[in-house]
Formats: structure tokens, sequence, C-alpha cells
């Protein structure tokens, strides 16, 4: 019977666990403890200072109480209408992932078909000129979705970008005020044989369990010497991270950015007063230097009683928000599946989700360095060239043949989001739906503009960024 609970590693990942297992297990008698690692916060990888969401988090937020201004506060955070893609497509373009719907389809026909069609006769359409999160980012503006789903804004979606250290603090205090009890020294060293039998303080305190939670990151320090590491570096080929916190006045911009360079890329997370960076880069092509990581994720993220959660499960390039969704979907499945014994069957379920999401999240990364445009360039011209998962090849193709996205279980991008990827890297398809020539040209036309004109308007009548955080 698994009664009680040991959480290794703090940060955000260990203390959303703990919060997360107080409220899920809330009344079953259950006891929830947690020791801290030392060290930085590498819970959701090693990338820096800050963090950004999904729109999904949200709900992680509401489920827990927490109020989202509280958060906001706690956290210098701001909001992400979605993510600046700069140098990718090629050396000075940018283009933008949004958060929310781009476009409205005519009849059955989706937006990106006919889009197809308008390029098809000779004029240059970009997906996200008709995206009311993209038109919005780029103005410095931004309000909350409405409900209606006759006004414009019910096409926007967002995310939070948030300091790491502030929120993890914020997390603590909920998680502490509900019951989960706190090891007053941190973790030195674990006992495993098949299983993780306990774990020992560096006061010399011998803490046991029935399930352990491994939020240590990338270290693994528990799930490490339970399963094995498989690394994704033939399609990732970044393994080095400088991490920086810089203050910058002004209101922050709503959107993440990710911008390639000649030997990798930089993420910047804006916050309120600051920002904080991590510059990626390939050892094998420079010699920038930096923290040495790797993505790939464990072959088994729950083994016998151990489950590893965030960054000790997966690490994920961030170009898009990933890291605070691995920890937000292992806690859900946890708890759906919470287990009476912790080497019961479940464990084969949850793996396989969890296994699953996390490959479907790296085949949309690694998309983005195998439509790269940058040439002359060998980090950017060996990627281009790699072979990349069999899954993502057959998403590539069926795109080129007619726009068509095939969409597998376990996805952590939505179609929308591929399609906005494949727009955005200039990856055009051959021929475009035929029902698109069903439409008269000028309501095609007159399509076009009216949305064009709706999305202005609107995003000129949102509030700007800087009010919208006070």
């Amino acid at each position: 019977m698994v009664r009680d609970i040991v959480i290794v590693g703090g940060g955000v990942a260990g203390w959303m666990s703990a919060l997360a297992l107080s409220r899920g297990l809330a009344g079953s008698g259950r006891r929830i403890s947690l020791v801290e690692t030392e060290g930085p916060d590498i819970g959701t990888g090693p990338f820096g200072p800050a963090e950004t969401t999904l729109p999904g988090f949200a709900q992680f937020l509401i489920e827990h109480d927490l109020d989202e201004a509280a958060v906001l506060r706690a956290s210098r955070g701001s909001y992400s209408l979605g993510s600046a893609i700069a140098g990718w497509a090629g050396e000075g373009g940018t283009w933008f992932l949004p958060f929310g719907e781009s476009g409205a389809p005519m009849g059955p026909v989706a937006f990106h078909q006919l889009a197809a069609r308008v390029r098809a006769a000779g004029q240059p359409c970009r997906l996200a000129d008709f995206s009311l999160a993209a038109i919005a980012a780029q103005a410095g503006r931004f309000a909350r979705p409405s409900k209606d789903p006759r006004s414009p804004l019910s096409t926007l979606a967002y995310g939070l970008h948030l300091d790491k250290a502030g929120f993890a603090s914020l997390l603590r205090a909920a998680a502490l005020e509900k019951g989960v009890i706190l090891h007053s020294a941190p973790f030195r060293s674990v006992m495993v044989t098949g299983q993780v039998e306990s774990v020992t303080l560096a006061s010399g305190e011998v803490v046991t369990g029935d399930l352990f939670l491994d939020c240590s990151g990338a270290r693994a320090v528990l799930a490490g010497s339970l399963s094995p590491f498989e690394s994704w570096k033939q399609w990732l080929p970044c393994d080095r991270v400088i991490e920086a916190a810089d203050a910058v006045e002004g209101v922050p911009p709503p959107y993440t950015v990710a911008a390639a360079h000649e030997a990798g890329w930089r993420r910047t997370v804006p916050l309120a007063g600051g920002q904080g960076d991590a510059i990626l880069s390939s050892s094998a092509h420079s010699d920038i230097g930096g923290t040495a990581f790797e993505s790939g994720r464990r072959a088994r993220f729950w083994t016998a009683n151990c489950i590893a959660i965030g960054a000790a499960a997966a690490v994920v390039e961030p170009i898009h928000p990933v890291g605070l969704h691995v920890v937000q979907s292992g806690l859900r499945r946890l708890i759906a599946l919470f287990p009476n014994d912790a080497g019961g069957p479940e464990s084969a379920e949850y793996n396989r989700i969890l296994h699953g999401e996390a490959d479907r999240a790296r085949d949309f990364i690694i998309a983005h360095y195998k439509t790269n445009g940058r040439t002359g360039e060998p980090l950017w011209d060996d990627a281009r060239a790699m072979a990349v998962p069999d899954e993502l090849q057959y998403k590539l193709d069926l795109h080129a043949s007619r726009g068509r996205v095939p969409m597998y279980d376990e996805e952590v991008f939505d179609r929308p989001d591929w399609i906005a990827l494949f727009d955005g890297q200039g990856v055009r398809q051959r021929r475009y739906d035929a029902l698109a020539d069903t439409i008269p040209e000028a309501a095609l036309t007159q399509h076009f503009a009216r949305l064009r004109q709706i999305l202005i308007e609107t995003a000129k009548a949102m509030p700007g960024h800087g009010e919208a955080l006070k």
C-alpha cells in the first residue's frame, strides 16, 4: 500500500509535485514529504532563470487555487501570446508561432488551404497576418480571451512568463500550508536495490517511503540508477548552455524569442524588470562553452517505486514551452493512475502515455532544425540533411503533398501549431485542397480582407501589455 510519498528535488518541479499530490490525494491519509537538492533549480531543465508556459498551464493554477495575478506578482511575470522564431527560416527572417487560432475556414476548407490557393495565384500570404495573437504581440498589446464565440477575442489563447525562483517560492508556501513536510537537510545519496529503498540526507537522516518522485532535473539522482537515458543528440545537436539573468527597463514584450545563431540559438523570456536568457550551442560546431546538457529521455519514466518528473524524465530544447508541460502532464497522469502498489500495472500505462508525449514534443522541436533555411553554416546544413524519426518524416511528406498534417496520439502541439511551423519556415505544400477551387475568387478576396480588418481593429482596441500587467 502506498502511504508515504517522498519527493526529491525542490524548485518549480518539486513544489508543483508536492502541491498537486497534496490536493489530488487530500483526505486519503497519505503522507507527502519533500527533500530538496543542492544547487540551482534545473527541475524543468537547465535553460535559464525563467520559464514560459503553454496555455493549458492555466488549468493547473485554477485547480490549485493559485490566483493568476498573485502568481505574476510573485514571479515578476508577464503574459505570452506565443513565440517569435528569428533566423531559423534564414538569416534575418522572423516568424511567429501564436497561441490561439489563425484565420477562419470557409465551409469545409481549412484556412491554410485557402492561403495556399492565394499563393498559387501569385499573391504573398502569411498565416500569422491572420492571427489576433500575432498581431497583438507585434503591437505590444494583450487581453484575455472572450468566452463569446462571436468575438474575435475568442480566438486568443495565452501563456505566462515566470521567474522560476519566485514561482517556486509561491508553490512552496502553498504546499506547506496543505501539510506537505519539508525535510530540514538536503539530499545526499540514495539506496537502490531494483527500487528506491531510501534516501540519506546531508544530516545523516535516512528517509524511507513507498513511492519516490525524482524532481532533481537531468541529474536524475534517483531515476538515473533505475532507467537508462536515451539520447536525442542525433536530432537535437545543442549540448551546451549559458544561462543569464539581465535587467531590462520598460514593458516586457508579450512573447518569447528563440533566435538562431551560427552555432545554435538563444531563448529570451521577458519578465517585469528583466529577462531570463539561455544561449544554446553545439560543442561539435563551436567553442562558446557553457554547461553541458543533452536532450533525450529516460527509457522508463516510472520504474518500480520511482517516478521521474520534469527534466528527470525528459530534456527537450525549449524553443517552445515544453519543460513545465512535462511536469504538469506527468502529475496529472500520476494522480489519475495513482496506485495502491507502487509496482503495479499502472506504471505501464503511465509510461506509454508520457513517452508518447515526450516523443511528439521532440519531433516538433526537431522539425525546426530539419526545415531550417540557414545555408553555409555546418550546424544548420547538417541538421537539414539529417534523417529524422519516421513519425516526423511522415508528417513532412504528407504536408508537402497537399498540406495535410496527420496527428498521433499524445500530441503536445496541435495541428494549428504544426501548420504555423511549416508556414513560418517556408515549407510549402505542392498542391492545395481541390475544394478550395469551389469558392469564387471574389468571395475569397472579401473573406481575407474582412478578416484582416477585423483582427487589426480588435488588436487596436486591446490594452497595452503594460496596462494589462498593472
